[in-house]
């Protein structure tokens, strides 16, 4: 085989071969992706029987069934002990059969179990039954806590052990029906319906007690910011919350009476101490601020700088213009607080959603909830419609829709089918859906971008560091520069006061507040960031949408993300001595093991069960080496054939897998892949967004590869590489090509991990992998469209253009006012009241980014 040299060597059956020609292991996702599901002797009678059962048992249709059902209750078993007699578990009966299960539940209860159950157990059982819920939280622990720690399809003690092993033998060869145990008529269906706090409060006691645990929890994030900020750890936007700023307004509009009564009384000695009372209701607030700061090490910012300046104007008798000062500042900080917050949610607004329990039935048809953390890999997971999906997986059975936009971007709604993948906290619409655990909840696709966007906070682009860590650094020498204002030019200037020169320099305090430019820009990334995530694009943090926005080479894997990455048999060609079917029979044999696209088709397309095989060897990047009973099989490329000593292998263009038996040829098989009908549209538009180059890295051979590169109008083709090869031809192409930009790789994350960390920026299309690629790449697309890569450069484009807007803008602004602070035109109300105008200016630009298309 010529495509896509990374081949990683199969996990072969124990069956099939001998210890010592074992390859590489392979991981439970890679292993579960092989797996035919039709294979897996899952009859359609049961499965169908299964979801129509559950599905017409779901919800009862009178209040006589519900409370049947109810009754319907497993009874835990208590624990052994030497000196105490336990009761048996209903389930515990190896002899009795799954139809008697009823007529067991009917059964009363043994006294001494009855006896054994405390007051506090009565009465869980009852609010249990007040809210509804089929099982109470003591029967949950006790009957479904030993199933959450076994794999679905383990031996249980209400099923005999004859019985699990041929359940557990199900994979290997499909059982028959008689074999099967029936299903029960009722599916003991299991749900955590949790007791309500506020249960039994009237309206006004649950108000008041929600707004007791808001003001907990604003106390516990308080604390834990002030921790981190002793740490030097940086502390997340939290916003203001509706009591502080009803307090905070009810203190301004306090100190502003206090002022206009003093404006009103400003010719009598009661004058001053209304301005007093005003003064100090405005101060106190930022004072304790700036005091809580200096305890973390932060000496300068702009509550230091406020301060400075009101403290001041007061010391130089501008006792009105000190107030008013605090009280714009006051005002400016609410206002940029509400705007920053809108913004802060329309980013966050759209977040996938996990239910807190999934439904796992086993093949007998029995239901219970766990949490989607304690779901196996292999589990049957049953989703109703309106819930979202717990766990990755494939589907068993099922008609509906999948809404998954939070993910991949993708508006329309994916069609469910037999077979295909669905992400989990996607929105389920249709009948009842059985599913196949294919990952671990850690490992599944929503967990693994939770974790890229949280490592992309500490990746800062060089913007918003400048932005953030320059303006802070650049405040000490403000202040030395007011005090120089203050000083220097009343030696040289008699004309105006030097209570002037200091009433301007604590002014130009005022206009160089760093506030405006330390919220802008950082809000502009994190916009685009939302952005990205609505399209299905999820960066690592900033300094991926910078890269983005640099671009100026791209290179791309070619099978799996030029292609679809599913190739198809296009013609055989045989040899006199063995016909077409043969030829494909014996590739089907050889590849059975290999999880190469190339080799999936293959087996894929032979109609029959591939022979089995003793041994199995894989080449990558060449092809594999089996033998079945006592005869040697290859099947690869050209370059196998000629490293194994095969003669008379003709040369052939395109995509092909020879075949050779006992060392002689016997035919090829030529495959064929789709190119992605998008592919062209997604490289004219990089081209368009500044792309200067554009490059294919792949093991096919010349012909198809230069197809492919003509058909979509890449610039460079590499082809014939070596798994090794692509990662030294990618540094090769990052050294010796000039740009004014940064390069960006883009594969599937399959076999390419090598190439995504060593580019600038590491595209990752698709979930396959997604595990591996989360620690590799800089940006992850969930879906295969390749039109988003054209949308992330373009949402870059925008985010840092409009980044570049705000800190330009900004510093204008501020440039202006200090000009004319110096001249004594601007007032130091008038410095604030700007400064507050800019913030909210620059936040609405922010905000823009959000409308990108």
């Amino acid at each position: 085989m010529s495509e896509n040299n990374n081949r990683i060597p199969g996990q072969p059956g124990e069956d099939q071969l001998p210890a010592q020609n074992t390859p590489a292991e392979q991981s439970p996702e890679e292993i579960l992706a092989q797996v035919n599901l039709d294979e897996m002797g899952f009859p359609s009678d049961l499965i169908d029987n299964l979801l129509s059962d559950l599905e017409s048992d779901a919800v009862p249709a009178t209040p006589e069934a519900a409370e049947k059902q109810e009754e319907q209750v497993t009874v835990p078993a208590e624990p052994t002990g030497p000196e105490e007699t336990e009761a048996e578990p209903l389930s515990a009966a190896p002899e009795q059969p799954a139809a008697d299960l009823e007529e067991i539940l009917d059964q009363p209860i043994q006294p001494e179990e009855a006896a054994a159950e405390d007051d506090a157990a009565e009465q869980t059982a009852v609010d249990a039954l007040a809210e509804e819920a089929p099982v109470g939280p003591e029967e949950e622990n006790g009957a479904a806590k030993e199933n959450a720690d076994e794999p679905a399809g383990e031996p249980s003690e209400g099923v005999p052990a004859e019985q699990t092993e041929e359940t557990v033998a199900e994979a290997a060869e499909p059982a028959e029906e008689s074999e099967i145990p029936p299903i029960p008529e009722k599916a003991l269906a299991v749900s955590d319906a949790g007791a309500d706090p506020t249960a039994g409060m009237t309206l006004i006691e649950r108000a008041q007690y929600h707004a007791r645990m808001r003001r907990r929890e604003q106390t516990r994030l308080r604390r834990e910011n002030a921790r981190r900020e002793a740490a030097g750890i940086e502390v997340p936007y939290q916003p203001m919350s509706i009591m502080d700023i009803r307090f905070t307004l009810i203190r301004l509009a306090i100190a502003a009476a206090f002022l206009v009564l003093g404006l009103v009384l400003s010719s009598t000695p009661a004058a001053f101490p209304l301005y007093l009372i005003a003064y100090l209701i405005t101060v106190l607030p930022v004072a304790a601020k700036v005091a809580r700061n200096c305890t973390h090490g932060k000496f300068f910012d702009e509550y230091m700088l406020i301060l400075i300046a009101s403290f001041g104007a007061f010391l130089l008798r501008n006792y009105p213009e000190a107030s008013v000062v605090l009280i714009l500042h006051g005002v400016g900080t609410i206002i940029s607080d509400l705007v920053l917050n809108s913004t802060h949610k329309s980013v966050s607004q759209q977040t996938a959603t996990v239910p807190e329990k999934a439904s796992v039935v086993n093949m007998q048809g029995e239901e219970r909830q766990v949490a989607p953390a304690d779901i196996r890999i292999g589990d049957f997971i049953l989703v109703r419609s309106g819930e979202y999906v717990p766990i990755d997986g494939i589907v068993l059975r099922g008609e509906g829709t999948v809404d998954d936009v939070t993910l991949t971007g993708d508006a329309e709604s994916l069609q469910v089918e037999k077979n295909i993948r669905i992400l989990a906290g996607s929105l389920y619409t249709g009948s009842l859906l059985l599913m196949h655990a294919t990952a671990k909840f850690e490992d599944c696709a929503l967990n693994q971008v939770a974790r890229v966007q949280e490592e992309g906070k500490e990746r800062k682009a060089a913007l918003e560091k400048s932005a953030v860590h320059g303006a802070a650094k650049f405040i000490p020498i403000i202040v030395v520069l007011a005090i120089l204002l203050a000083v220097i030019p009343p030696l040289f200037n008699s004309s105006t006061s030097m209570a002037n020169w200091i009433y301007r320099a604590l002014t130009i305090l005022v206009v160089c507040c760093p506030t405006a430019l330390a919220i802008s820009v950082p809000l502009c990334f994190l916009c685009g960031n939302g952005r990205l995530s609505q399209k299905g694009i999820h960066a690592k943090g900033s300094e991926a949408i910078e890269k983005l926005a640099e671009l100026r080479m791209a290179v791309f894997d070619k099978t799996g993300t030029l292609t679809e990455g599913a190739p198809h048999v296009k013609e055989i060609h045989a040899t006199k001595d063995f016909n077409q079917e043969s030829i494909l029979a014996l590739a089907a044999a050889a590849e059975q093991l290999s999880p190469h696209p190339v080799a999936r088709a293959v087996v894929a397309a032979y109609q029959g069960k591939p022979q089995k095989i003793s041994e199995f060897e894989e080449f990558p990047g060449r092809g594999v080496r089996a033998r079945i009973g006592n005869r040697n099989l290859l099947a690869g490329n050209r370059r196998l054939m000629v490293s194994r000593g095969v003669k008379g292998v003709p040369d052939i263009r395109g995509t092909v897998v020879y075949v050779a038996y006992e060392g002689d040829y016997a035919g090829a098989i030529v495959m064929e892949d789709t190119i992605r009908p998008e592919a062209a549209d997604a490289i004219k538009g990089l081209k368009g967004l500044g792309v200067l180059r554009t490059v294919i890295l792949t093991g096919d051979t010349e012909s198809p590869a230069q197809q492919t590169a003509d058909a979509i109008g890449i610039d460079t083709v590499h082809f014939g590489l070596q798994p090794e090869e692509k990662a030294s031809k990618m540094e090769f192409l990052m050294r010796t090509i000039p740009t004014d930009g940064t390069a960006a790789y883009v594969g599937d994350g399959i076999n390419d991990l090598e190439e995504l960390r060593m580019a600038d920026v590491g595209v990752a299309m698709g979930s396959a992998g997604i595990r591996q690629t989360a620690d590799a790449a800089n940006v992850i697309i969930l879906s295969n469209d390749l039109t988003r890569l054209s949308d992330a450069v373009r949402i870059s484009h925008r985010t840092h253009g409009i980044a570049m807007q705000d800190m330009i803008f900004i510093l204008l602004v501020k440039l202006v006012l200090v000009l004319l602070t110096v001249f004594g035109v601007t007032f130091m109300w008038q410095a604030v009241a700007a400064d507050v105008l800019v913030t909210v200016l620059a936040v609405l630009n922010a905000a823009r980014i959000m409308g990108a298309k």
